[in-house]
């Protein structure tokens, strides 16, 4: 049992607060689930909670945790097993316990531990776990994505918001372009698809639900567990969160969103006590919340009146007038202060009140000596501090470290022993309060000097990382090594605090390298701690421009984890509520960074930092970006790691193949493979650009390398069907369709292709079959339509291809494809003018593509104008003579008119150009009817 505590001097504020609770443990249904004390500057929360504890304790059992305090509590999962590992075990077993059910949250954690430890260490098939698997568990499972972000529910700052990320075509970084669908996917998708296959999964619906979505499950289950165990005990169970404004942003978004909103511990015997600086209803999804279901009750406490200051000090026997008022301008009533006083005298300490309205901070140095003062505020600004940091800070400043502090104990001994210091996870610092009142001091005092000690200390643990792995050692050494990663982000702490612009850009560089290597904390760590430090009052003691420069990133940072890497034209943000902030949003916070890359050192993350940029910036800018990103892979690529130098060129190489810059996209995939020769993306990534340059014999002999690499990747198999079909062996295309159908049997593009195939093949009605398949895996697909249209229109079934035209065309109202496709078959039904409406609007889309001027030609000319239809396809000519459109154009407008020997000479050019393409649609269009026996027609088909 906790011992009472001393000199509790009851305020009305805390009274209240203490019926109220004790009303909500006698009749729980009735009451709020959630109470709240906040407050700034030490005015007894803490101490609050020891007395509500001290009244209950014999009725109610209790798990407290403090953030910043408590270890391994920095996630929601984290966080139930925790309190649930503080509270009570049953003291007896009777046989009723043996009979009883399992406890539904350690079964649950334990079955998703086991499953998450399969999924990362089994394979879904074959010998070992490869690196797309490794990266999709890491994304989803070991990085949270899979936990409050994807389930649509995140909190960002005051603005709350439930988010579902809608990442179909989002970048992902080191994968395979030639299918979209398949390669550029969110990884929620990857997940599902990954637990479909697993052997540990793929039979169990309740297995894979959990492991898609755990929070809320393994919530619901630990509410579960509270209200069984209230029940089997007897005794109400009672939760506490204190310095909750230390919690990181995802549990604060459980805790609303899950355990309150989403259980019904209000019925029970389970309550909530959270204690921090500031209301939990300054957020909007915390209003929301108690409009809505009226499950919260907040105290806030202020400062001891002057009656309640005099009421305490009596307490410990100090009663002259004089020194309470000195003592009561001094203090300002806060317990914090008072409560040192107390301590002071009961350590026989004079106290000198003779300078009236003291600041509280030369009280609470008063007998210090200068040179013990400079140690306090030296320490002050660490975030924590051990024997080590304050030897070498007491070397830098010229201060003995053996005597400094006093001739019987050195600096560190001395400063533990102070007692505005505590140790926390096996590390000495000062508790906020004292640390807040210490820094701000040193900082008015003298801020250049404080400046310089922060410099000092982003140089000790600069140091200190590059002991850990040498400064010089590869990327991945130093990202994959916990211990670098947590003194690199002390760096970063201290160096915001030090170095203005440069401490911005070392935070920018880690923040893009991090994010590449999916090791946020190294950011998240003094992002987080500088964030809840400006919460703090009066708080200056960041650069003007540095506290400006987080303030302007912090909506981009806090979504960085999931929309870096992606390029804003291919994602959107959903919110469940219909509120939050927009995607222009976040992407003008993150300009703010991008805007530093030029001047960011040469590594890891201005490699990062430029492909990033890429995403964001015009076409004509990018392909300058990603020479510039070829430069810094260069730079960073060693022998020793062959995997993640490999990558660094086929990442470029990805988005080179983008932007249609196919040599230099090669080159890339080219240099990937000379330093890692079975990566198996680089290869599958070749053979798509070697296809597009039309060398269809060497993309499949890359696309073959790819599957002797890795013979179950369906995606491998779809993009050999596609380049055997280039090379006219239709028979082989299809039998590498199936494969991949056989790998997969939902996968939409094999299906498709599949369908395609069959149809040169001439097996129309099985190639229906298989887009009718396509259209069943996903009706509201436009292509499978778009493919469908097209299939039927070969057959001249002309009122079935326009119907499946107009679905398309009611899912994606201005697509130029469908538009153009629509006017040719509108045009085969005699429809002219409706014909020529669409191809119009397909014009206006795109002015400049040479195909829409050849459909118009063709259009123009089923309707009799040929005067205007052969101008149309000129005008296709003019704009690309390199393109085959306004040649094969032409051809069916002579062919319409009977001139039969312009007809085969345009169509000989366009051949020329495109033989595949051309001798394909000839073969079945009607245009060529009137000529389709000449033998010079059959010749060149």
């Amino acid at each position: 049992m906790t011992s009472p505590v001393p000199y509790y001097i009851s305020r009305k504020q805390a009274q209240d607060f203490l019926t109220k609770f004790t009303k909500a443990l006698e009749s729980p249904d009735s009451n709020p689930l959630l109470f709240q004390i906040y407050g700034f500057g030490g005015v007894g929360k803490t101490t609050l909670t020891k007395k509500l504890k001290e009244m209950h304790e014999p009725q109610a059992d209790f798990a407290e945790v403090s953030f910043g305090l408590t270890a391994g509590i920095e996630t929601p999962l984290k966080l139930m097993v925790k309190l649930y590992e503080l509270l009570p075990k049953p003291t007896g077993l009777l046989r009723t316990d043996i009979l009883s059910k399992p406890d539904p949250f350690i079964t649950l954690y334990e079955q998703y531990e086991e499953t998450f430890y399969k999924l990362k260490t089994e394979p879904v098939q074959g010998k070992s776990v490869d690196t797309e698997q490794q990266n999709t568990v890491k994304d989803w499972l070991e990085l949270g994505t899979g936990m409050l972000l994807a389930t649509g529910a995140a909190y960002f700052g005051d603005s709350a918001t439930a988010l579902s990320l809608g990442l179909d075509a989002a970048v992902k970084t080191g994968g395979m372009l030639s299918d979209a669908p398949q390669a550029i996917k969110s990884s929620k998708e990857r997940m599902q698809e990954l637990l479909q296959k697993h052997p540990a999964t793929r039979n169990n619906k309740e297995l894979q639900e959990l492991m898609l979505e755990p929070i809320p499950k393994l919530t619901h289950a630990f509410a579960q567990a509270l209200i069984q165990k209230a029940h089997k005990q007897k005794q109400s169970i009672v939760l506490i969160l204190d310095t909750y404004e230390k919690a990181p942003s995802d549990i604060d978004t459980w805790l609303w969103q899950y355990l309150l909103e989403d259980t019904t511990l209000k019925s029970y015997r389970v309550r909530i006590v959270v204690a921090g600086r500031r209301s939990l209803l300054e957020k909007e999804s915390w209003r929301k919340l108690q409009q809505d279901r009226d499950l919260i009750y907040e105290q806030k406490l202020d400062e001891f009146s002057k009656e309640q200051t005099k009421e305490y000090l009596q307490h410990i026997s100090i009663t002259k007038s004089g020194d309470i008022q000195k003592i009561y301008n001094a203090t300002k009533g806060l317990p914090y202060y008072l409560n040192w006083i107390k301590r002071e005298k009961e350590a026989n300490r004079d106290i000198d009140f003779s300078r009236g309205n003291q600041a509280i901070t030369n009280l609470l140095l008063q007998g210090l000596s200068t040179q013990q003062k400079q140690i306090v505020q030296l320490a002050a600004c660490c975030r924590w501090f051990d024997r080590s940091l304050i030897e070498y800070l007491m070397q830098k400043k010229g201060i003995d470290f053996a005597t400094g502090a006093c001739a019987n104990s050195n600096c560190f001994d001395w400063l533990t022993k102070c007692d505005f210091v505590e140790f926390v996870q096996g590390r000495y610092r000062l508790d906020d309060v004292a640390r807040d009142i210490f820094r701000l001091s040193f900082c008015q005092d003298d801020k250049t000097r404080f400046r310089e000690t922060h410099e000092l200390l982003a140089k000790y643990f600069e140091q200190w990382a590059n002991q850990e792995v040498a400064l010089d050692s590869p990327e991945p050494e130093k990202y994959e090594n916990a211990d670098w990663r947590q003194c690199t982000a002390e760096f970063i702490y201290h160096a915001l605090f030090a170095r203005r612009d440069e401490g911005q850009r070392e935070f920018i560089y880690h923040l893009f390298a991090s994010r590449y290597m999916k090791q946020l904390e190294v950011v998240m760590i003094p992002f987080a701690a500088v964030v809840t430090e400006l919460a703090v009052e009066n708080y200056r003691l960041l650069p003007d421009s540095t506290e400006r420069f987080l303030k302007n990133i912090k909506l981009g940072f806090l979504f960085s984890w999931m929309i870096l890497a992606n390029d804003p034209a291919k994602y959107e943000i959903n919110y469940q509520d219909g509120t939050g902030p927009s995607k222009e949003e976040i992407e003008a916070a993150l300009r703010h960074c991008f805007t530093q890359v030029d001047f960011l050192k040469d590594g890891l993350g201005k490699y990062a930092g430029l492909l990033y940029k890429s995403l964001r910036s015009h076409p004509n800018q990018r392909k300058d970006l990603l020479l510039r990103a070829i430069e810094q892979a260069e730079f960073i690529s060693t022998n020793t790691h062959p995997e993640s130098s490999s990558r660094l060129f086929s990442n470029i190489g990805n988005l080179l193949y983008e932007l249609k810059e196919y040599k230099e996209a090669l080159a890339n995939y080219d240099k990937a493979i000379e330093i890692k020769d079975d990566l198996l993306e680089a290869w599958s990534n070749r053979g798509n650009v070697l296809d597009d340059l039309e060398r269809y014999e060497e993309a499949l002999a890359s696309v073959d390398k790819a599957i002797a690499l890795q013979n179950d990747y369906p995606q491998v198999w779809l993009n050999r069907g596609v380049m055997l079909g280039n090379l006219e062996r239709y028979e082989e295309a299809l039998a590498s369709f199936d494969k991949a159908i056989a790998l997969q049997n939902d996968y939409l593009k094999a299906w498709l292709n599949r369908g395609a195939m069959l149809g040169n093949l001439e097996c129309y009605e099985e190639a229906l079959a298989s887009f009718d398949k396509a259209i069943e895996i996903q009706n509201d697909y436009p292509e499978a339509l778009y493919y469908r249209a097209s299939l039927l229109l070969s057959l001249k079934r002309y009122d079935e291809a326009l119907s499946s035209l107009n679905k398309a065309l009611n899912i994606i109202p201005n697509e130029p494809d469908f538009l153009s496709d629509r006017s040719l078959n509108l045009s085969f039904l005699g429809l002219y003018d409706e014909a020529l409406a669409n191809i119009k609007e397909a014009l206006k889309l795109q002015p400049d593509y040479p195909l829409w001027w050849a459909n118009q030609g063709i259009v123009l000319a089923r309707a009799g104008r040929y005067q205007e239809a052969i101008a149309s396809c000129g005008k296709a000519i003019e704009l690309k003579p390199d393109d085959e459109s306004g040649y094969y154009g032409k051809a069916c407008c002579y062919s319409l008119q009977g001139n039969i020997e312009l007809a085969i000479e345009n169509l000989q050019k366009a051949i020329n150009i495109n033989s595949f393409r051309c001798r394909r649609e000839a073969k079945t269009n009607p245009d060529f009817d009137s000529i389709r026996e000449d033998a010079r027609f059959q010749a060149l088909l």
